[in-house]
């Protein structure tokens, strides 16, 4: 296998693209793949737009079966992963909507919660549960969708770009909202005697 190439259990592909191609062939290998490589990434964004855990796990069963049951008529993408989670927010949001039997509105049902990142593990064991606590009502002051354009963006790595596209807002609007709650953090860090914010503002 060549060190570029994905490989899953027998399953070998030069990229994501090759793989969706193959998933569209009736390849179950392909929707296994992307399953997999996946379904981490999605339960903790999705248990982050809902608490409702089952609500999630479902919502990702139905994703990944509405793709195989009309894998022919799928077309091609090129960003999976924005795709993938995209895709969910749509699902989640209008599951939410349903059962509250509110018009969602662009995700207006959605909390976004917004915790310590496991990228941040090794800080976490340098600050005292006070510091711990005043960052977390820190975070708590930003909006939910300014909480999720940080998580997709910081914790994601993905770009304002893809950001919009999931949260199907205009590029701008999510340039706004993490602008706006890196100001409000920046405005109130001195409370904190710790760098952690600084791994993402």
């Amino acid at each position: 296998m060549k060190s570029n190439e994905l490989s899953l259990d027998g399953f070998t592909c030069k990229d994501e693209a090759e793989a969706w191609l193959a998933m569209k062939s009736g390849d179950t290998r392909a929707l296994i793949f992307f399953y997999t490589r996946y379904f981490n990434n999605l339960y903790d964004y999705g248990t982050r737009l809902t608490h409702n855990n089952a609500l999630v796990e479902d919502c990702i069963q139905d994703l990944f079966t509405g793709f195989w049951s009309r894998r022919e008529g799928l077309s091609e993408v090129k960003f999976i992963k924005q795709y993938l989670l995209k895709s969910l927010r749509r699902k989640i949001v209008y599951k939410l909507s349903r059962d509250s039997k509110i018009s969602a509105g662009n995700g207006d049902l959605i909390s976004f919660e917004l915790e310590l990142s496991h990228k941040t593990h090794y800080l976490n064991q340098q600050i005292n549960s006070d510091t711990r606590q005043k960052l977390i009502e820190l975070i708590k002051t930003l909006t939910p969708k300014q909480r999720e354009a940080i998580f997709l963006i910081f914790y994601e790595e993905l770009s304002y770009e893809a950001t919009s596209l999931i949260m199907e807002l205009k590029v701008k609007t999510v340039y706004n909202l993490v602008h706006l709650a890196i100001s409000k953090l920046r405005e109130r860090k001195e409370h904190l005697s710790m760098p952690l914010l600084s791994l993402f503002l």
